[in-house]
């Protein structure tokens, strides 16, 4: 057997030899044909129409060409999907083929959670595909707020073992060019303005809310919350009946299970524990338990208990603005100035601070003169107790 493939291969060479122009001339002409075939099947494995091919691909395919990213811009899978330079070209073949091919073969798409119609992303191609994202909406045309990726970059979200982890621009926009049947969803209660009921994840939250509330999501992208990833569950929990029931709101006393010094600090104040405003015969009135008027509500808020809050009540939201908490807006005078003005409800002549009155005066002048370190809390705050508002009003104690 081997001298048999000896003499064949000797009777080869002999023929090449007596033929080398001939050879040549065909070798170049195999070489012409391969390079231009290459090149074309080259472009064609990397235009979108190769990537829906695939059955399982084709409603990602068909979503794309019909979304508003299938543009002058955005012509291709691969303007998302492949990451920058020959790392990211060849990470999308290998990794990204490789995980896209065992699926197919193996058929474990057929079980997953999008009930079996395609194939999801690899999960270490989204940091690739969020990278792309922002590297697109950089660009003035394409973005009406840059802030916001600025934001997102420095927010964070927990993962499943605890770490803090990168926040994506996919955890809210999900659906935007591929289809997702929570996203529907989502929009749907959105649109109809239907309250979801039953326990929801945080990507749940950030899923809905981007189409509900998307003020609030973009506040929360700006806030400490974000950037320490502290998301919606920890704040609101996870039963949406309930989060409806109360409307949004979170005790100061969940505030306070990370901010302890400062819950302590206002749960000491005036503020928290509201004034006695009548009491006779044993049967005390406060400003905490008091029935009050929708127009009174809004400033004493700060101390009022909730009709299904079994603690002392209270809000921290009536001085930190949701969902940003920003400690500076929170310290600015015309967070004060909402409840410490004449013309807020009855005639508060002590709390009057308005510009006419020597409080006015005084703030106008630190004003002109620039000295913005002068606050409200310069006078009315203790240092070593900043939430406690107590310090120089003893004519409110009398």
């Amino acid at each position: 057997m081997k001298d048999k493939v000896i003499n064949i291969l000797k009777l080869v060479l002999e023929q090449i030899n007596k033929h080398k122009k001939l050879v040549g001339v065909l070798f170049i002409v195999f070489v012409a044909v391969a390079l231009v075939g290459g090149r074309k099947f080259w472009h064609y494995a990397e235009s979108s129409e190769f990537c829906g091919s695939c059955h399982e691909m084709k409603v990602h395919y068909d979503s794309f060409m019909s979304s508003k990213h299938h543009n002058e811009h955005v012509h291709s899978c691969h303007t998302c999907h492949v990451g920058p330079g020959l790392k990211g070209f060849l990470h999308a073949k290998l990794s990204d083929g490789a995980h896209d091919s065992f699926e197919h073969m193996r058929k474990t798409y057929l079980t997953s959670p999008n009930s079996g119609l395609f194939i999801d992303v690899a999960e270490d191609s989204i940091p690739i595909i969020n990278g792309n994202c922002v590297n697109c909406h950089t660009n003035k045309e394409y973005t009406k707020d840059k802030t916001h990726l600025e934001k997102v970059s420095q927010s964070k979200r927990k993962g499943e073992d605890g770490a803090l982890a990168d926040f994506f621009c996919t955890d809210c926009h999900i659906g935007v060019v591929h289809p997702s049947w929570s996203a529907d969803v989502y929009k749907a209660y959105a649109e109809k303005k239907i309250p979801p009921f039953g326990t929801f994840s945080e990507d749940d939250c950030y899923a809905c809310h981007r189409h509900a509330t998307p003020k609030i999501v973009k506040e929360w992208t700006n806030s400490p919350h974000a950037k320490g990833g502290v998301s919606c569950l920890e704040c609101h929990g996870d039963d949406h009946g309930q989060i409806v029931e109360r409307r949004g709101s979170v005790l100061p006393s969940k505030c306070g299970e990370c901010h302890a010094t400062m819950y302590n600090d206002f749960a000491q104040s005036r503020h928290y524990t509201g004034r006695i405003v009548a009491e006779f015969d044993g049967f005390v009135s406060s400003t905490k338990n008091a029935v009050m008027r929708k127009d009174c509500e809004k400033c004493h808020m700060l101390g009022l208990s909730k009709t299904w809050d079994t603690g002392p009540g209270g809000s921290c939201e009536g001085c930190h603005p949701k969902h940003l908490f920003s400690r500076s807006k929170a310290s600015e005078a015309k967070v004060c100035e909402k409840c410490h003005i004449p013309f807020r409800g009855p005639d508060h002549a002590l709390l009057d601070m308005g510009v006419k009155s020597l409080h006015g005066k005084l703030y106008g002048r630190w004003k002109e003169e620039g000295n913005i370190k002068l606050r409200c809390q310069s006078c009315h705050s203790d240092p070593y107790n900043h939430h406690n508002f107590n310090r120089n009003v003893s004519l409110l104690s009398d």
